[in-house]
């Protein structure tokens, strides 16, 4: 084995790692809402395991990664938008709270 196929082998195998992390961090992006590290890790995951060279040998692991960039797009899309468009029934909420509380 020559050192460029060693080389292509360890990279293949650090692709293979992202993929199956972009795709994890993807479907955990929906578990904590308010976290958008998850979806931002999810996506760059994604992105380094998707990259041309070399080449990814198993289809499997290209389609976890791109689930995992389009999961992570979703959260990042959609969660800003619904706390935009809610803003001001987040506001009556947090008014209820620290009524709750004793206005501390």
């Amino acid at each position: 084995m020559t050192e460029n196929q060693t080389r292509d082998s360890l990279i293949l195998g650090q692709k293979y790692a992202f993929a199956t992390a972009s795709l994890i961090l993807g479907i955990f992006s929906f578990v904590n809402l308010l976290g958008l590290e998850k979806p931002i890790l999810a996506i760059v995951f994604g992105w380094l395991a998707l990259r041309a060279t070399p080449a990814p040998q198993l289809i499997q692991h290209r389609v976890w990664a791109k689930t995992g960039v389009v999961l992570g797009t979703i959260v990042l899309i959609v969660l800003p938008t619904i706390i935009i468009l809610n803003l001001h029934r987040l506001r009556e909420f947090i008014d209820v709270l620290s009524t709750l509380s004793g206005g501390r």
